[in-house]
């Protein structure tokens, strides 16, 4: 199965996901920025399930990675995961192609 491609530009965070998606048994992939995230999913060499996102990131924010995912590869799912959450967030991130929107923390 392909591995998950986890984005947030916290350490812990990642570790965290890729702890929660290991005691389910799958893989990830990880990346500390939108832009690194764009680099992985254009060069080819891997696919990925799913993708994973902080909403809020230096530089390019998670919102800005899920319209270039929607566009560039409409069928990866897209979970947005924010400790900024609101509803009208939720229902934007739902429009532009998100599957889930996930407050932080969750279990």
């Amino acid at each position: 199965m392909p591995p998950v491609l986890v984005v947030d530009d916290e350490r812990n965070m990642r570790a965290s996901i890729q702890d929660i998606l290991d005691g389910e048994e799958y893989s990830a992939e990880l990346a500390e920025s939108a832009e690194q995230a764009l680099e992985m999913l254009r060069d080819g060499q891997h696919e990925f399930l799913m993708v994973i996102s902080d909403a809020r990131l230096g530089g390019m924010s998670g919102y800005e990675l899920l319209k270039h995912i929607a566009r560039d590869w409409p069928n990866l799912p897209v979970i947005i995961i924010t400790a900024f959450a609101t509803p009208k967030l939720a229902v934007e991130a739902i429009q532009n192609g998100a599957v889930d929107y996930l407050s932080k923390p969750f279990a």
